[in-house]
């Protein structure tokens, strides 16, 4: 088997690029500390009309939420593969907002990254 050449894997890069339906704001963790002292974390709208698509992932992780176990449901981020993300991110697509579970961007012919992410709120 031959080794895709650099120019191969940015041309294929490139086509992945097309298949990104909608845009999507990636949030990065910012710590601070409230009145108090104590710390708190907010999240920065560092990464802006990032291309992306958003696919079902099927049954997420479970929660407790107002003292009940509940289950979320999980999603796949996709994205290109030069783009920064990782486990403690937060991403914005079609006024939602999601916790990034984990990053898979080990595959072959590494073209784009994906993310399970869970809704929070």
């Amino acid at each position: 088997m031959t080794a895709l050449t650099s120019q191969e894997l940015t041309d294929m890069r490139a086509i992945a690029d097309d298949f990104f339906p909608d845009l999507c704001t990636i949030q990065v963790p910012t710590a601070s500390v409230d009145s108090t002292g104590s710390p708190i974390e907010t999240f920065a709208s560092t990464y802006t009309s990032v291309a992306c698509r958003v696919d079902p992932a099927g049954a997420g992780d479970e929660a407790v939420m107002n003292l009940a176990l509940e289950g979320q449901s999980a999603w796949w981020l996709n994205i290109p593969y030069s783009q920064a993300i990782d486990e403690t991110y937060q991403v914005i697509h079609d006024s939602r907002t999601y916790q990034i579970k984990s990053v898979w961007d080990t595959q072959s012919y590494r073209t784009i990254r994906r993310a399970l992410m869970v809704r929070v709120g």
